[in-house]
């Protein structure tokens, strides 16, 4: 069963409904640059490698919430366990079209503002990519982040240095897939970046470009509240500035119910909307001569395409505080109590493709336009 047949396995997975608006719109845009270090601020070359092109969409979040009961201050407390399960129904084909769009879109700009953007197989002899893995298209990934399907544009070369035992793309840096020191895969990412002056160096000094945007439609809140297990989450579509999500990730080799039956440990993962631009490389030190990192200030909202809602489920722990006596002395008894709930947020694909479509090419024009603008 290929990755894309697991997606459309989900939908039968959840039940419920959501209501769906009428009007897609975007929210206050807050766009910024994320300078760090204020190093070299130089770039010559016209030539543009893009590197990584990749947006990642949450379909679905799953999560549970226990207590553990016992006895205490002469009154016995049952176990309680919680588990929320919400997916949104969204073709697949759709998040394909989408990210083809946003890449070809994206290409254009670059183009028309005077950028000479280089094919992928540009860099297919260079020393940075050798034992390398060259993929024309590559296919859509489970095992990034929980309950998240990232999608690369078709047609289009990448090239990545492997995949670890769970399907996670490893990246270029010295830490690989996952931080050891966090646990968290956006830091391997940035790790990975930070070697891309090597690959500049080798192709003349063009600019190294790396994309990855995440839209969410979950918030969640506290796991646990009150007299026993609850879960809540929010529904909120937006292009993510910098959220955290929780949730069980998928391991592409073995679940066949997009992550449901994959790892049953809960995972949690930074989701920043970024897009980086490295040029040049110093002799001294290897640091790159310029720099421009897009982000954004807050997360920008899509309105109009799915309904705000907040789903819950609790488990409202069982006391026994009388007791029962027998010729024995005191008896206790409390049940353990387990609740689980599903749900399917509904939404018009044409909406949802239209909405999110505004929301990537808002980000990605508006630092396209800085980044000329500021060196060139």
């Amino acid at each position: 069963m290929t990755r894309t047949t697991r997606l459309m396995v989900c939908v039968a997975l959840f039940l419920g409904l959501s209501t769906v608006l009428c009007a897609q719109s975007l929210g206050k845009f807050n766009p910024e640059e994320n300078r760090g270090a204020r190093g070299p601020r130089k770039f010559t070359s016209k030539d543009v490698y893009i590197a990584n092109f990749s947006v990642n969409y949450q379909l679905y979040n799953l999560r549970t919430s226990t207590t553990k009961g016992g006895l205490g201050s002469r009154m016995l407390s049952g176990n309680t366990k919680a588990s929320l399960a919400v997916g949104l129904d969204i073709p697949v084909n759709t998040l394909q079209e989408l990210t083809d769009d946003a890449y070809r879109q994206f290409v254009q700009d670059l183009e028309s503002k005077g950028f000479n953007v280089l094919n992928g197989d540009a860099a297919a002899n260079t020393g940075y990519y050798e034992g390398y893995q060259r993929f024309e298209s590559m296919e859509m990934s489970l095992a990034e982040a929980p309950g998240v399907v990232t999608v690369y544009p078709q047609n289009t070369v990448f090239f990545v240095k492997g995949f670890t035992s769970g399907g996670q793309k490893k990246q270029g840096g010295f830490l690989g897939s996952i931080d050891r020191v966090t646990g968290d895969a956006h830091n391997a990412r940035a790790d990975e970046i930070r070697t891309y002056p090597k690959l500049s160096a080798e192709l003349d000094d063009a600019t190294i470009v790396n994309v990855d945007l995440y839209v969410l439609f979950l918030n969640d809140e506290k796991a646990y509240q009150g007299n026993g297990a609850k879960v809540t989450a929010t529904t909120n579509l937006c292009l993510s500035a910098n959220e955290h999500i929780t949730g069980r990730v998928a391991n592409n080799s073995t679940t066949t119910k997009l992550g449901l039956t994959g790892s049953t440990k809960e995972q949690t993962f930074q989701c920043v909307s970024s897009i980086d631009f490295i040029q040049g490389r110093n002799k001294i030190g290897g640091s790159p001569l310029g720099t421009y990192c897009g982000v954004l200030k807050k997360d920008l909202n899509i309105t109009g395409v799915i309904g705000k809602e907040k789903i819950q489920s609790y488990a409202k722990t069982d006391h026994d505080f009388i007791g029962t006596e027998t010729a024995f002395g005191k008896m206790y008894r409390a049940d353990n109590i387990s609740v689980e709930n599903t749900a399917l947020i509904k939404a018009d694909a044409a909406k949802y493709e239209n909405g999110v479509n505004q929301a990537l090419n808002t980000f990605l024009s508006h630092h396209v336009n800085e980044f000329k603008t500021k060196f060139f």
